[in-house]
């Protein structure tokens, strides 16, 4: 049943956790001559995907536990516990890591000298960062804590979701299969030509 599919799905992300995993190892493993191989290089170099298919893998489970709880209607309450419960799961890592790493990159640009090369080392992009919202817009700043941008993008997600099952659940009710397939054909398209 789907709670089979379910299961499945989270050996899937862990093939996606070491994608990435090896992706950002790629420079220790080459010093110690492990990429030798052709396939595995190019693996490897296309290992920030794993993040993209993290994204697909989790819009499809959220889609799923809560297209029938969110999807009839807009309701104040379930949205507020729905964003709650989001970022009850990533903002208090978020907070350590960005106060451990501005601690650390104030503290490389004051030893480097580096400070004025910085521009995002300054109180209002540290507040983009601690609110979650430093990669919206057409010029990200991701120095305090780079690795953040995808807890920024997946935030935005987030407080998106509930507009959006809206949408899935009038689509799911009343849109033949053949014609969502097509659909999502057609929205995929732009992707796939800007990728190729």
């Amino acid at each position: 049943g789907m709670n089979v599919f379910i299961r499945q799905l989270t050996g899937v992300r862990f093939v996606a956790a070491a994608w990435v995993l090896l992706y950002h190892l790629q420079g220790p493993l080459a010093v110690l001559g492990l990429v030798g191989i052709p396939v595995l290089t190019d693996v490897l170099r296309v290992g920030r995907l794993g993040v993209d298919l993290f994204f697909a893998l989790s819009g499809f489970i959220l889609t799923h536990t809560y297209l029938t709880r969110l999807g009839p209607r807009l309701g104040g309450g379930a949205t507020l516990n729905f964003w709650w419960l989001r970022l009850a799961r990533i903002y208090p890592v978020h907070l350590v890591m960005l106060i451990i790493a501005g601690v650390a990159v104030v503290a490389e640009a004051r030893v480097t000298g580096e400070e004025r090369n910085r521009s995002w080392l300054n109180p209002v992009d540290f507040g983009k960062n601690l609110l979650l919202v430093q990669e919206w817009g057409a010029d990200p700043q991701r120095g305090w804590n780079f690795v953040a941008w995808s807890l920024s993008m997946e935030w935005l997600a987030y407080l998106l979701f509930p507009l959006l099952v809206l949408v899935l659940w009038q689509a799911h009710r009343r849109v033949p299969t053949a014609v969502l397939v097509i659909a999502w054909g057609v929205v995929l398209t732009p992707l796939v030509v800007y990728g190729l």
